[in-house]
Formats: C-alpha cells, structure tokens, sequence
C-alpha cells in the first residue's frame, strides 16, 4: 500500500501544480490548485510514518528531537489536511459559479474560516499525540462539503452557453468522485490517531479505496484537459503551441498578404460598384463608395504598420473605443461585398459600451470573422447576424451564418496557424489564429460556440467586464435590412 500513498500525494501535487502554473491569474485555479496540494498532504504523512520514522529509528545514532520534529510536521500537514480541505472545497464551488463579486468571495472566505478555527481551537491538544476525527467535525465537514455539491451544481443548472455547459457538466463529473472522500475520510472516520511510535485507524476503512479516486482524477485530468478542459480550466498547450508558432514566423511577408488580400478584395467590390454608379450617373452612391475606400485604404496602412507586432508578439496600443461604431464601421466597409453577394445583413445591437481596447486590431479581427461567414454562405441564400450584448457582465459579440459550417475534426485546427480548408493560394490560414491572440491579448476569448456541416456557424468574442468604461443600453439600436424583429442566437 506503500507504493499507492506515493502515487496518490505525487499525482494530486503534479495536478494541483500543472493547474497553478498554467493558469495562475484565475482565482478558482488557484482554490482547486490549494485543494488538490493540501489533498495530498494526508498520503505524504502516512509514507513518513511508515517508511522513514520506522527506518530512522532504527539507526542507532537516530536523534530523538530529529524523529520527533518529523513527527510533528506529520501531525501539521494531515491536520491541515484534515481541518481545510472540506472549506477549500466549498471556496472553489462558491467561486465557481461566478454569481459573486470578488470583494463577496473574500468576505465569504474570511467567514467561512471562522468555525474551522473555532473547533481547532475547541479539539483537544494534538501533541504528543493526535487524535482527528468526532461527530463534530463530521457534522461541520459535512456542511461545507453539501454546500460545495450545491455550488457546482447550481453552476451547471444555470449555465446557457452550450460549451460552458458541457465544460461545467465535466467538473460536476470530477466533484462526485472528490465527495467520495468526505464518505470514506470523514463520515466513515471514527478517529485517527498518530502516536508516539505507531498509526491507529478507526473506521468504515473506505479510505483504503482513496487511491482508486486519485487514479481516476489523473485520468480524467490529463483526457479531458488536453481535449476540451474542466472545472473551468483549460491548459494552455495549444495557446502556448499558437504563440510559438506565431514567433518563429520569421517573415511577416505571408501575413501581410493575408490582411492585404482581404482589402483589396473590399475595393474591388467597391471599384466595381462607383463604376456602374457612374454610368448611371448616380453620384452620390459614388461618393459614398469612394469614402467607404478611403476608410479601407486608412485601415490598411494601420495594418502596414503593424505587421511587426503581427508577425511576433502582438502588441496593444489601447484607447477608449465605443463598440457600436466600431463594428457599424467595418460592416459598412463589407456592405459592397454584401450587396453584391445578396446577403442580409441583421444586426442586434443591445447595448453600446465603451471599451479599452486596440480598435485596429478588434477591427481586424471582426472583418476576418465576417469575411469567413460570408465566404461560407451560398450566394442569394446568405444571412449574416451580428448580435453585441452583456453576458454574465462581460461584453459578448456573436456572429452567426448560415453557411457551410465546420465538421468537429476540423474545429479542433480552425484557430491552428497555417490550417485552412479553403482552396487556392490566397488562403493562408492564419486569419482565426491572429483573431485568436488577439482577443487573448484583451483578456477575452473567441470560441466557436456552434457550428455543424451544412447548418452554419456561430462564433463567441467575449471581452472582459473590467474592459468595459460604462453601458449605454439602448432597445433602438436593434436594425435589420428586411427583417423587422431578431432574436439573439443564444439564449
């Protein structure tokens, strides 16, 4: 059994770790990172017990303070263990569910210490011998860990973004084995004792079955989380994968003629559109072409000066930016190619917030998402719809077609430099990667939210709430070229 407790404090410490150091701005990683550390603590201090205390005192030069002080932190760690990892589990189920403020999540975790304290200080002296355990602790333990289930699951109930769900649903999957240990180390405990010389254990001896949850823990850890990520959490190999490969591109050449490609397709459309203008002698239609390229022509040179940034790490020149007319600007700039597609154009606008951003390249990374969707859809038959709202206080734009979607072999690669499915020498398959980083770059995300062969694609910006300078929601902003009511994708 020996050989199990190794395995067990070893992997939750490789699983607490691995969490903390890929995504240690993220506070319930941090909680479930303490969690799975401390979970370990009790396993480490059984191998002491067993193995090295034995071992040490048969040597006969063996130090008695030496023995005891190695003792004594056993004692510590499974107490902390013991007394802690019941609110560390309740912390992380009341952070997961993002219905708290930060300033509520430190105030509930400064109260909820407080009956912990008060029953260590309450239990009896832990030294020279430790006894854990006692229908007390089974009753307290048991509260924090019910309200942590409650937590999780209320977390999964209320959740309507279909990837969030099923993400929430997979970390649901994992709490019901980590309950499992309140039946075997607490309910099932009667006590436990670390003596002068010698472990006793009382209980229902579930514990022995411990090793099984941490086998399946590291299992699910390392499947899931490098396919899909759970409990909120999703390591960032493929985001360290797409920064490498953007900073090895040692030629900004190939990206430069990905942004050109898609102006100079907007002006063309345009050209095309001021000569038929002319020729009907319709001139203010040609001078609306006209400034519509000049807006074009004024974004590629942002462009042309960026490609370094582009190229190598992506570098944010940040200004207050309203949202609204940053979008109606660069659809005006793709109407020609609307028009000229005969796509509609629906747009639900639910509030206009004014965020800190880098509006060239959320500029940028809008066109390429819309000029994909519009590529995707059959010509007469295409209807693109553009939804801004607040979701969960941040800032979310959804862009739906109804195109030819993206099988999920493919979905996986779509945000993958140099992955495109899209034939002829003009595609380079950086656009969704570029549009990747940038949104990381603004603490946000882009996700495919939906997307199925034949039925067309949804794709999710989301922008931060600590981005956002203030709202201004306003019901009119809502406007559809031959369609007088439209309902959010999502909802």
């Amino acid at each position: 059994m020996t050989l199990f407790y190794i395995g067990m404090f070893t992997g939750l410490w490789i699983i607490g770790t691995v969490l903390l150091v890929n995504n240690y701005k993220n506070k319930y990683t941090c909680w479930m990172s303490a969690l799975f550390i401390i979970a370990g603590f009790a396993s480490f201090s059984v191998v002491v017990n067993q193995t090295v205390l034995p071992f040490l005192r048969e040597q006969e030069d063996g130090s008695f303070w030496v023995i005891e002080s190695i003792r004594i932190m056993t004692i510590v760690l499974w107490g902390i263990e013991y007394h802690f990892l019941p609110y560390l589990f309740l912390m992380s189920g009341i952070v997961f569910t993002d219905r708290f403020s930060r300033k509520l999540q430190n105030g509930l975790a400064l109260l909820l210490l407080i009956p912990i304290i008060l029953y260590i200080i309450y239990v009896p002296p832990i030294y020279p011998e430790a006894k854990f355990g006692g229908t007390l602790f089974k009753i307290l333990s048991g509260a924090y860990f019910g309200g942590g289930v409650l937590f999780y699951t209320i977390s999964y109930l209320r959740e309507n973004n279909p990837s969030n769900r099923r993400n929430r649903f997979r970390t649901n999957f994992v709490v019901i084995a980590i309950c499992f240990v309140y039946a075997s180390d607490y309910y099932g405990l009667n006590y436990f004792l670390i003596g002068k010389r010698s472990l006793e254990i009382s209980s229902n001896n579930l514990w022995q079955l411990n090793f099984l949850i941490v086998i399946w823990l590291i299992l699910f850890f390392i499947y899931f989380s490098l396919r899909y990520g759970f409990m909120g959490i999703k390591l960032r190999i493929e985001q360290q994968k797409l920064d490498f490969s953007m900073r090895s591109l040692t030629q900004g050449t190939a990206i430069l003629n990905h942004t050109l490609k898609n102006e100079v397709q907007k002006i063309n459309y345009l050209s095309e559109k001021i000569r038929d203008s002319i020729s009907k002698d319709c001139k203010n239609e040609a001078l609306q072409d006209i400034a519509s390229i000049l807006k074009v022509t004024d974004h590629m040179l942002s462009m042309v000066t960026r490609m370094k940034e582009k190229a190598d790490e992506i570098i944010l020149k940040e200004q207050p930016q309203q949202l609204r007319a940053l979008l109606d600007m660069q659809l005006s700039s793709l109407g020609a190619i609307l028009q000229e597609k005969h796509i509609l154009l629906l747009k639900d606008y639910r509030v206009d917030p004014e965020l800190v951003c880098d509006p060239v390249h959320i500029r940028e990374t809008f066109s390429n998402i819309c000029l994909n969707a519009i590529e995707s859809m059959e010509e007469g038959k295409g209807c693109l719809e553009i939804t801004l709202a607040e979701w969960k206080k941040d800032v979310i734009i959804w862009v739906k077609d109804n195109g030819t979607g993206i099988s999920k072999e493919n979905s996986t690669k779509v945000f993958d430099p140099f992955f495109t499915t899209k034939k002829g020498p003009s595609h380079y398959g950086l656009g969704l990667s570029y549009c990747y980083s940038v949104m990381q770059k603004h603490g946000g995300n882009l996700q495919i939210l939906k997307s199925e062969p034949g039925e067309g694609t949804l794709m999710e910006l989301r922008f931060p709430r600590k981005r956002v300078l203030h709202w201004r929601t306003d019901s009119s902003n809502s406007s559809a070229q031959g369609v007088t009511e439209f309902h959010p994708p999502v909802t």
